[in-house]
């Protein structure tokens, strides 16, 4: 047998033996069937002790690798080989030179130091017992601290005791339809156009997603009382994709709704802290925290990398929520939780948004200004809000190509057919995020973008 053993002080000989034998059986060089030199032989062959052949041939034969028998010595066993799977073919995406995909933040401008800062003061502060398993709420000095924020900045009625922490707001909103759909919910309305993975979240959990229109005022509230609901999820704040806000009669119209069909409504509230004209526009839970159920992320107003989100929700459905997340045991870090308390806690986020604000503001500026230099024909919609903006193309622009041909230059944009379930965007338009890129990059890549819809 040609072993290719070459032992070295490095590790352990039983283990180096262990790893020559399984390699030679597993590339085929040891055939099922074949014998092995008898322990006493192999060990005087490689110069070792008797006793690292005899473990060594326990283990593999421990693992499967090897069968002994008494009389016939030990043998290689026979393990069927696997079927060969064919492999996946995978095809290179485009090359992203000028990222304006909409929902990214400003990653450059991430608080690493305060971030830091925050995480080092969780590990310190945090006491040994707090390191078993988390809350399935969530670390409850995140939901005190969150609960503090969200009525000061979002107007919203959050005690602790109704915060449940979740991985993303995605991850969020599906424990909530898991609980929705074990008390009989059947059908969510949608925004359309919407956030398409909102709708996913619905229908991955056996709900219907039934679309519902989307005009210059926000969701088509009057349209609810044509299907037989159990919810509706919605961007009342900065709809999205669209950038529109709920007007204040829709508002009153969709919480009456809510309390006469004794349905949830569920408020997405991603990036309402972003609003440059303007106060932002208080929560909707504010108005009904009966009916409605908040649901905020950090990863709009930090990072997505942190996997932090939250749910503020009626008492009666907290019990329900929490036992969906110990089940699954799907909760993020407790000591991220940690280092994200002592963060808002400290106002470490109030400071961070202020910043950012300025900043945003500044890059939507230079993005208009951009947009009417080379794309004098676009319009804008929505309000002056958020990380995105919709910009309008003329009547008879092909979306879907000018979208391709913005990729294919290495301009990532999204064109608003992708958030479409039924009712087709008129006119076409694309979707451009400024928060991400640099302003060097937004320049450009509306120069590329000018190109591709020539």
């Amino acid at each position: 047998m040609d072993l290719h053993i070459e032992l070295t002080g490095d590790v352990p000989l039983r283990r180096q033996l262990e790893r020559a034998l399984r390699d030679a059986i597993r590339s085929g060089r040891l055939v099922a069937g074949s014998t092995l030199p008898p322990t006493r032989i192999l060990a005087e062959e490689l110069g070792v002790s008797r006793g690292v052949v005899v473990d060594s041939y326990a283990q593999l034969a421990a693992e499967g690798y090897l069968a002994t028998q008494q009389g016939s010595g030990t043998r290689v066993a026979f393990v069927p080989s696997p079927p060969p799977v064919p492999r996946r073919e995978t095809k290179a995406p485009p090359r992203v030179r000028f990222d304006l995909r909409p929902g990214l933040a400003d990653l450059h401008g991430f608080p690493r130091a305060r971030w830091q800062a925050a995480v080092t003061r969780a590990l310190r502060e945090t006491p040994d017992a707090r390191l078993t398993y988390p809350n399935a709420q969530g670390f409850p000095e995140l939901r005190r601290a969150l609960a503090e924020y969200l009525a000061r900045a979002r107007a919203a009625v959050a005690d602790p005791d109704d915060v449940v922490v979740a991985c993303s707001s995605a991850h969020a909103m599906s424990t909530l339809w898991r609980v929705l759909h074990r008390r009989g919910a059947r059908r969510v309305a949608v925004e359309d156009p919407g956030w398409h993975w909102q709708r996913l979240t619905v229908e991955r959990a056996g709900l219907e997603a039934v679309p519902i229109e989307v005009d210059e005022h926000g969701l088509v509230v009057s349209r609810l009382d044509e299907h037989d609901l159990d919810a509706v999820v919605l961007t009342a704040a900065h709809q999205y994709p669209t950038g529109v806000v709920l007007s204040p009669e829709r508002r009153t119209d969709l919480i009456a709704w809510a309390r006469r069909t004794r349905s949830l409504v569920v408020e997405d509230d991603y990036d309402a802290e972003y609003r440059y004209d303007r106060e932002p526009v208080a929560s909707l839970q504010g108005l009904a925290p009966d009916v409605v159920v908040y649901c905020g992320t950090a990863s709009k107003t930090l990072a997505p990398a942190l996997r932090l989100a939250w749910l503020v929700a009626p008492d009666r459905l907290i019990d329900a929520l929490t036992d969906e997340l110990r089940i699954t045991g799907a909760n993020p870090p407790a000591l991220d939780q940690a280092a994200l308390a002592r963060f808002v806690g400290d106002s470490e986020l109030d400071r961070h948004l202020r910043r950012m604000r300025r900043q945003y503001r500044g890059k939507r500026a230079i993005l208009l200004a951009e947009l009417h230099r080379h794309l004098p024909g676009v319009t804008i919609g929505g309000a002056a809000a958020g990380l995105h903006l919709l910009a309008w193309l003329p009547d008879g622009a092909d979306e879907r190509s000018i979208g391709a041909a913005a990729r294919a230059s290495g301009v990532a944009v999204h064109e608003l057919h992708r958030h479409c379930a039924v009712f087709a965007p008129q006119p076409p338009a694309l979707l451009l995020g400024y928060a991400f890129p640099t302003v060097s990059e937004l320049r450009a890549a509306m120069r590329l973008l000018a190109i591709a819809a020539r």
